[in-house]
């Protein structure tokens, strides 16, 4: 019996990385409990810094796969998927292409205005299955207009699923403090997003590091600051802060929940942090993250900051403090715990065998 095909298109640009970190993480699970059974294929953006450390066959295109048309459907039409995962991307075009060589078509969004691509009347009969990765109190609910839509159209229903969130073990928690020769709650995280975000003529990664050098002077914790794979300069030295280029997602993820305070962007790692319980102080670094960030500071999950570096010092300071840091747990172990890992994952391996599971 031939192997099943999976194809993964999701946004793919210089500047972010979360969908591609997502659809990853997505792959090599799924790679693992199918093993020879499953080829997977990526479709990216060759002006990525990651489009060449792909660890899976992916074509390679001049721009985002959403503004190739003909490139992307004539690879489709080759390649026959039985799966294609769009995330946050994929023209109604695609979806066709997908749809005629008989492939189930899964769109991914993260907030308003991508969940609303994916209700675009020329979505009609393309859609198969809709996951929205944001819990319930992070987005807006579907405006009148939308669920109208929904009920005269057969639209694919989006299903907030939750974060996505690939926990680590206890096993890999151990050996990442083993690595970088930290302790639980002795040190704190610094993540901008993929470290190619440039706000005010600035570079986020490199504004973050410097706040991460007079934080940890501050407050006496460690610092571990991940500049992200879209960083391109080199990754500066320093005795006083641990810095790494990028990680594995688990191993992200084994920092974070281990960590007594997180420095991140509105970007993914925000809702990650609040679903693994670490306190967190974010900036919104791109135009799209300001919403999430407001809605997570409207729910008490995170506390907002410009990107200022003294501003960011004290809130850090401010949220390590009792009882404010107990009352921040407190919060998170009230808010909706659902994540989208697991539902995202059998979901697919669903689509692709089927009754052999």
């Amino acid at each position: 019996m031939s192997n099943k095909r999976l194809l993964f298109i999701p946004v793919s640009s210089p500047e972010g990385i979360g969908e591609y970190m997502r659809s990853l993480l997505l792959a090599q699970s799924l790679k693992a409990e199918l093993t020879d059974s499953l080829d997977i294929h990526f479709i990216l953006n060759k002006h990525t810094s990651y489009a060449k450390k792909c660890p899976f066959e992916a074509t390679l295109l001049e721009h985002s796969a959403t503004k190739e048309l003909d490139s992307v459907c004539d690879f489709i039409e080759q390649f026959k998927p039985d799966v294609v995962v769009f995330d946050c991307a994929g023209r109604a075009g695609h979806m066709k292409a997908a749809k005629k060589v008989g492939a189930k078509v899964v769109f991914i969004s993260q907030h308003a205005k991508k969940r609303a691509k994916g209700l675009k009347l020329n979505r009609i009969n393309l859609i198969d299955t809709h996951w929205v990765v944001q819990p319930d109190y992070c987005i807006e609910p579907l405006t009148w207009a939308e669920s109208a839509k929904l009920d005269m159209f057969p639209l694919a229903h989006p299903r907030n699923v939750g974060p996505f969130v690939p926990f680590a073990s206890c096993e890999q928690k151990r050996d990442v403090l083993n690595r970088y020769n930290l302790v639980s709650d002795g040190y704190f995280i610094v993540n901008a997003g993929s470290g190619g975000h440039i706000l005010n003529n600035l570079n986020c990664a490199e504004v973050y590091f410097k706040a991460a050098l007079k934080i940890t002077k501050h407050t006496g914790l460690k610092a571990v600051v991940v500049f992200g794979a879209n960083y391109n300069k080199a990754i500066p030295k320093s005795d006083e802060v641990t810095c790494l280029s990028s990680l594995q997602g688990t191993e992200f993820l084994a920092l974070m929940s281990q960590a007594k305070v997180a420095l991140l962007s509105g970007g993914d790692t925000l809702l990650q942090a609040i679903a693994v319980q670490t306190p967190v102080v974010a900036c919104a670094i791109s135009k799209d993250q300001n919403t999430r960030l407001d809605h997570c500071v409207n729910a008490g999950a995170v506390i907002k900051a410009n990107l200022d570096i003294d501003e960011i010092t004290t809130k850090i300071a401010q949220v390590i403090s009792e009882p404010f840091y107990s009352e921040f747990i407190g919060k998170y172990k009230q808010l909706d715990s659902t994540h989208s890992f697991d539902v995202i994952t059998t979901g697919i391996k669903n689509m692709l065998v089927g009754d052999r599971l």
